[in-house]
């Protein structure tokens, strides 16, 4: 399975990389609009291959949700770029229509949403014969996100309507060809996302379909990334032009589709074809950040990333970043425990978002070179220290200020039981309880801008994975030493809103 997944990811690269290399400049707009559509199916894919490869083994749909951020926006133009032509290939019109104001950011599972979409307006394109097929966004008054897909196709029957989410569901009094799966996998997913899935005929003609997603569903604060906008991440290219990095990639069309969305977004880079080259390179160059394939010759990845690791400093604290497609759970252990910051999977899905993780990991792998705090100084450490503020305040912002009380009392429960845990698991060397609070810690410092922290925990949890005894050891007291300067940050913050009137 493993090489069977990094061949299809590597095959699946190739595919991506090359589509982004083309000039859509000299495209008229009929060519423009298949393009979006292999663009936008290709990256589908893509998403629902990592997803395969990555996720534990699961049952019902097939697909364990794991939330994260979409910017809505971002994924309802995906939408229509994947559906707006095939539905002109049958002479009907598709539109995503908002009828509210909706969220910048939702915290759900990309993939799990888009499967459930997908199957709802696959069925109604293919059902509907003349007219239009829209999809209508809104937010309700409850804060609820509702997606309503209607058509003017025939309609079902009642008896029809009873069966459509069983897996024999299929109507068959239809001509249309069809297994009946879809709509039962998407009401399996629904629920999955904390979802309801409704189907009705229309008042007037055709069927309705609503899929509703409650607040509680879509917005988790603990999973809310910090260090963006709002709005979260643009579709614009971030500036990587006081960067210079370094690529190690032995295949020529990652190598020409890396180097164009580094050069596109400013970054100065060099080019090494294999392990011991990009060695040769750290050692005579200054680099800001290293982007390295993992299956190389002469020297793979994770040797290189070892080998690193046990260098001379500034060179061992190098900000690392894996680029493979090796994703599956054990290689994402390997790769975290040989000492990289990141992990970034082919195929690269957007110039955005190889952008943003580079800036996330090297502000990360930064924080590595500030020094252990001395737990004989007494003196308060700047807040500003502790916690970025302004990735603080775009979360409460984000959030609300009228939740800021809410928020920072699960701060103070969640980081004294991890205290609690981490204390326990240090006296008795219990990996699996430092593993388990490190989870914790990793994503409730990132989320609200202590990377320091963040970055601490990120280390004990490699060297617990690792088994290295003395370096958790270390790594504890000082997770430790962060995690209570993090809580007097926290106690200052409830001072402060207890005073305000």
């Amino acid at each position: 399975m493993s090489l069977l997944s990094h061949d299809l990811r590597s095959a699946l690269s190739d595919i991506l990389g090359g589509v982004q290399l083309i000039n859509k400049d000299q495209f008229d707009q009929p060519t423009l609009e298949h393009f979006d559509r292999i663009s936008a199916a290709g990256e589908t894919l893509a998403r629902l291959l990592n997803k395969m490869l990555t996720d534990e083994p699961s049952t019902g749909a097939g697909m364990v949700t794991q939330p994260g951020n979409l910017n809505l926006a971002d994924f309802l133009t995906d939408i229509s770029r994947r559906w707006t032509d095939r539905a002109h290939e049958k002479n009907i019109k598709f539109s995503v229509v908002t009828e509210s104001a909706l969220p910048a950011i939702v915290t759900v599972d990309r993939v799990g949403l888009e499967r459930v979409i997908a199957n709802l307006v696959g069925n109604a394109i293919k059902f509907t014969d003349a007219g239009q097929v829209t999809l209508s966004v809104k937010c309700t008054e409850d804060r609820a996100l509702n997606f309503k897909l209607t058509d003017e196709g025939p309609g079902l029957s009642d008896a029809s309507i009873a069966k459509l989410f069983q897996y024999e569901g299929r109507p068959t009094d239809t001509p249309k060809p069809g297994t009946g799966l879809g709509l039962f996998i998407a009401k399996e997913l629904a629920g999955m996302l904390g979802a309801e899935l409704s189907v009705r005929n229309n008042d007037g003609v055709g069927v309705a379909a609503e899929l509703r997603l409650p607040h509680e569903a879509w917005f988790d604060r603990s999973l809310r990334k910090s260090g963006k906008a709002p709005g979260g991440v643009s579709r614009g290219p971030v500036d990587l032009s006081a960067m210079k990095i370094l690529l190690a990639e032995d295949n020529k069309t990652n190598q020409l589709v890396a180097t164009q969305m580094l050069g596109a977004m400013g970054a100065t880079f060099r080019v090494a074809s294999d392990g011991l080259e990009a060695l040769e390179l750290l050692e005579t160059e200054s680099f800001d950040l290293a982007l390295l394939d993992i299956e190389m010759p002469r020297m793979s990845g994770l040797e290189l990333i070892k080998t690193v690791r046990s260098m001379p400093t500034p060179l061992c604290n190098m900000p690392l970043v894996a680029l493979t497609a090796y994703v599956m759970r054990e290689h994402r252990e390997r790769i975290y425990g040989a000492g990289a910051d990141g992990i970034i999977a082919k195929p690269l899905m957007s110039i955005e978002e190889l952008g943003q993780a580079i800036l996330d990991y090297y502000d990360g792998a930064k924080s590595r070179e500030l020094p252990e705090p001395d737990p004989t100084i007494q003196d308060p450490v700047a807040d500003d220290t502790v916690v970025n503020r302004q990735i603080f305040d775009n979360l409460v912002e984000i959030i609300g200020a009228e939740t800021k009380a809410e928020l920072l009392s699960k701060l103070q429960a969640d980081t004294d039981t991890v205290a609690e845990g981490l204390t326990r698991g240090r006296q008795s060397l219990d990996l699996a309880e430092i593993r388990s609070q490190t989870h914790i810690l990793i994503s409730v410092a990132g989320a609200i801008g202590a990377t320091t922290l963040q970055h601490i925990a990120q280390r004990l949890n490699a060297a617990a994975n690792r088994r290295e005894a003395k370096e958790v050891d270390s790594l504890c007291k000082t997770c430790l030493i962060a995690l209570a300067e993090l809580q007097g940050f926290i106690l200052r913050e409830q001072t402060i809103a207890d005073q305000r009137p």
